[in-house]
């Protein structure tokens, strides 16, 4: 029986016969395959740079949150009948299974005030439309017959960890300045404006303001006329609209307060307030106006500050657009702008930890690199073999990037830590591939021969561990599920890593190698004749 007979069957012997052709031109013509290689990995660029980027991927979670918020000042029994209304569509969409409301409190660990809170949606398991489909119709629906309300709809994961970290938004435009007529004025400026970027949804400018405030001013003068104090009209004001606890009974084992207050409703204006009377030392009956003026004061920006500098957050989501692309359109739109001044924008939200999260990950990245380079040289005791085989790895990751681009899969968090597993995986065929050829060379065969003869003998394994791999990934690539499209990047960039490394693995690789083969037979003569 050959030898080629005893390395399988029928297909694998064409591949091999095909493989032993296209190494041998390879290796014949060096720069040329060297050239491609460059070609390929410039090519990689290019479709890296046209890649859709978010922080998460998008995923149909079965479920979503509806962020709300009323006017401030707002009572908790106004909210509640407003969102009755709001209650009342969601009872009517056929896709939604059930749903948890909470009014004055919210999911996040924050004090929440009365007209503000959430909703928990969970849809059917079966139905036609996606959740993004739904979420927009209610979008739309909500805005026509709830406008009193503002209204967002983060997907439930996502809008844990925009809580989590304080960065409840995708897009956070913060605006510093302290002056503050300076951000009142500007902050609606921002959010038009990037209302007319595509993809730009439930955007919010950032201003919240307290309720209005009844502000008593006391003439000392006609007050003591009547022979009554600041502190006498004060209580007598507070226990008519508050009330005050006069005296408390035992039921049972329960204590209970008997409050004191005016008859609810009774002081609904401010001019019912001016007509409260007040009983004066000497028994006169005295009005409110008689002894203080009533004005009534609109609400008062709510301050927040970061780092010290008082700022306002424009924020914004997205709809059916990539959060980089749209972060870019925003920032160039900003950026011409003059009435700006520069240091005074600042972007935060989930893009901020987008940023910081690639920017961890590329490091991981490079760390990788650099261990399995260590590796490689304890293992080889030379620097050539290393070089080949992490150069080709390095190269592999452009078919991550392909597959990415290919199926639609933007570039995210999580398939950037594919991309880190694609780079250990793919290590191991170059290992597979040079290991064998000092050994062949000991046996004088030349340096082409030997990588020819290595290649054909590590095919079979080559493709056996890449394709079973590929075939165990396939189902999570495939995304089956709710929630299941949290892993599919992974699994995609780590198939795209593994299909394309058997071309750089073996051909490739073995092309590095001989060049630096090259270079050193180049570089002895030199040494040599310098000695």
């Amino acid at each position: 029986m050959s030898a080629l007979s005893m390395e399988g069957g029928a297909v694998l012997r064409i591949l091999i016969r095909i493989y032993e052709a296209v190494i041998r031109v390879a290796l014949r013509r060096l720069w040329v395959t060297l050239a491609l290689c460059v070609l390929i990995l410039l090519a990689g660029v290019q479709i890296y740079t046209r890649l859709e980027s978010e922080f998460l991927p998008p995923m149909d979670e079965g479920g979503f949150v509806i962020d709300y918020q009323g006017r401030p000042g707002t009572s908790l029994a106004e909210t509640d009948q407003m969102l009755m209304q709001a209650e009342d569509i969601l009872r009517a969409t056929p896709e939604v299974e059930s749903y948890s409301r909470r009014t004055g409190a919210r999911l996040a660990l924050a004090i929440a005030e009365p007209h503000t809170g959430d909703f928990l949606v969970k849809l059917k398991p079966s139905r036609k439309r996606s959740t993004d489909e739904i979420i927009s119709y209610l979008r739309h629906r909500f805005a026509v017959v709830v406008p009193g309300l503002q209204w967002e709809f983060p997907g439930i994961l996502g809008d844990l960890i925009g809580d989590l970290m304080w960065a409840p938004s995708p897009i956070e435009i913060k605006l510093f300045s302290t002056n503050t007529d300076f951000l009142k004025a500007k902050a609606p400026e921002i959010e038009k404006a990037i209302q007319k970027v595509r993809g730009v949804v439930d955007t919010f400018d950032g201003l919240v303001y307290t309720g209005n405030s009844i502000h008593l001013s006391i003439r000392t003068t006609d007050a003591e006329r009547f022979g009554l104090s600041v502190q006498d009209i004060a209580e007598a004001v507070s226990t008519a609209m508050l009330g005050q606890t006069a005296s408390s009974i035992l039921e049972g084992d329960r204590l209970i307060e008997i409050r004191v207050i005016m008859e609810p409703g009774a002081i609904d204006r401010i001019n019912t307030l001016k007509d409260l009377a007040i009983r004066s030392p000497s028994g006169e009956l005295v009005k409110v106006s008689q002894v203080a003026d009533i004005v009534d004061e609109p609400g008062q920006l709510e301050l927040r500050r970061e780092d010290m500098r008082q700022d306002v957050a424009v924020s914004a989501r997205l709809e059916n657009r990539d959060m980089g692309s749209a972060m870019a359109e925003i920032r160039d739109l900003l950026s011409k702008d003059a009435s700006i001044p520069p240091g005074t924008l600042d972007f935060g939200g989930l893009y901020e930890q987008q940023q910081k999260s690639f920017h961890n990950l590329i490091v991981v990245l490079v760390m990788a690199i650099v261990l399995v380079f260590t590796v490689l040289l304890i293992e080889f005791r030379g620097f050539f073999e290393p070089i080949a085989i992490v150069l080709g790895a390095i190269l592999a990751l452009v078919g991550a990037i392909m597959a990415l681009y290919i199926t639609g899969t933007s570039l995210n968090v999580v398939s950037l830590l594919g991309m880190i597993i694609g780079v250990g995986i793919v290590a191991k065929n170059g290992i597979l591939m040079l290991d064998f050829v000092d050994r062949l060379q000991e046996q004088g065969l030349s340096p082409n021969d030997a990588l020819i003869q290595s290649g054909r003998r590590r095919l079979r394994p080559v493709l056996m561990t890449s394709l079973t791999t590929v075939l165990g990934l396939l189902p999570l690539a495939y995304g089956v599920g709710s929630g299941a499209d949290m892993l599919r990047p992974l699994a995609i960039a780590v198939m795209g890593a593994v299909c394309i490394s058997i071309l750089f693995s073996l051909i490739a690789t073995p092309a590095i190698y001989r060049v630096l083969l090259i270079f050193r037979r180049e570089r002895a003569p030199q040494t040599s004749r310098t000695a």
